[in-house]
């Protein structure tokens, strides 16, 4: 069946390792675009973050779809209307922190547009994480100060050394909570586990009316699983991580040479 809706990763997938949108992928989205293929953007990252990447590929408006959040919040890419959202509960976000206090490692929660912590030392990786994506960063004394805020993922930011020694220990009661997810090496992250890069994308194509074999999904890394699995055609870059070159129905090039560009060549464009 012809792919209607392509869910597509950013950082080593779409964008190739100087952080840019290659020609030749830009074009290929372009021409999917102009053969009626929804382009849906979906990361870990808020809309804020996101937003340089849609402008780039013309893909701001009310009728396109941008899956943020590691799958908490799928929304129009001009913001006007929020299609699936799922958030931690102040619970959940508390027994996280606690623990990530009592190791020592620093931990945020994010909202649509802002992040929040109760560590006032505030490392290194958050402050690259944070502006890299634009995301206004609050200090706040205690946990209470989060009562009236949606918060849609809690994130982990040290060295890769330090989150391996907490990635393995991370209590059994957490883990039946949430969803816990390695990122990127530096990252770790805590969502909903209704909330996925896979259901966002299902719960698209139900709401556009595409089958799910009519989805297909390109990504890299550990966060892009779900999506992988749930697509109807599941494709892995050819840097991705070998747990998902070996889920991935396909393997496409790498991402400093065109992978996303030639997967849509392949498998999309007429």
């Amino acid at each position: 069946m012809a792919i209607k809706i392509i869910s597509i990763d950013i950082d080593g997938t779409l964008l190739d390792d100087q952080h840019k949108i290659m020609p030749a992928v830009a074009e290929a989205i372009n021409q999917a675009r102009q053969q009626g293929v929804k382009i849906v953007i979906t990361t870990g990252r808020p809309l804020t973050g996101v937003m340089p990447i849609l402008k780039e590929l013309d893909l701001v408006g009310a009728d396109q779809y941008v899956i943020t959040h590691n799958g908490g919040l799928m929304q129009t890419t001009d913001g006007s209307e929020i299609l699936f959202s799922e958030a931690l509960t102040l619970d959940q976000w508390s027994e996280i922190n606690d623990f990530m206090h009592q190791e020592g490692i620093y931990l945020q929660a994010e909202s649509q547009d802002q992040a929040y912590t109760t560590t006032h030392l505030v490392d290194p990786w958050a402050s690259f994480e944070n502006s890299l994506v634009n995301l206004p960063l609050h200090v706040a004394e205690n946990d209470a100060a989060f009562e009236k805020v949606e918060l849609i993922k809690g994130i982990a930011n040290a060295n890769a050394d330090e989150l391996d020694r907490v990635e393995k220990i991370i209590p059994e009661s957490i883990h039946q909570s949430v969803s816990v997810i390695r990122s990127t090496a530096n990252n770790l992250e805590f969502v909903n586990p209704i909330a996925s890069k896979g259901n966002a994308l299902l719960a698209l194509a139900k709401q556009l009316d595409v089958a799910q074999t009519e989805t297909m999904a390109i990504g890299d890394q550990e966060n892009d699983r779900t999506m992988i699995k749930a697509a109807g055609l599941g494709v892995a870059m050819g840097n991705a991580v070998p747990a998902i070159k070996q889920l991935a129905d396909v393997i496409t090039a790498d991402n400093n040479h065109a992978g996303v560009a030639q997967a849509i060549h392949e498998y999309v464009l007429d």
